[in-house]
């Protein structure tokens, strides 16, 4: 193997660990339960999934609605136990898991 071979292997393996991770994504508030603090938020960017019972973060009540502009933070681990104030170990290896994100509302613009 040439060292551009091998320069080219790198650069493909360092570009599919980049896209496996998942850190901040900007997103949309797709419906929202008060009582659970809870929204489904569709993720900015063709053929992502809609996060369903994604824990929204609000330091001072509002009302959250369709349309609402959010940013989605990816935990490192699995955030299942934490969130039921369970702080041991994780319930599963999972890391950067598009299932263990958070919602800050309240960026500009919006829908409804």
């Amino acid at each position: 193997m040439t060292e551009a071979d091998r320069m080219a292997e790198t650069q493909a393996l360092k570009k599919e660990i980049q896209r496996s991770l998942h850190c901040a994504m900007p997103g949309t508030v797709v419906s929202f339960d008060e009582a659970s603090r809870t929204a489904e938020i569709r993720l900015a960017g063709e053929g992502l999934p809609v996060l369903k019972g994604v824990p929204v973060f609000m330091p001072v009540p509002f009302e959250v609605s369709e349309g609402d502009r959010c940013l989605v933070v990816f935990a490192d681990r699995d955030i299942t136990r934490w969130l039921t104030g369970d702080e041991d170990a994780a319930l599963s290896p999972r890391l950067h898991s598009l299932s263990d994100g958070f919602a800050f509302v309240g960026f500009g613009g919006g829908g409804s």
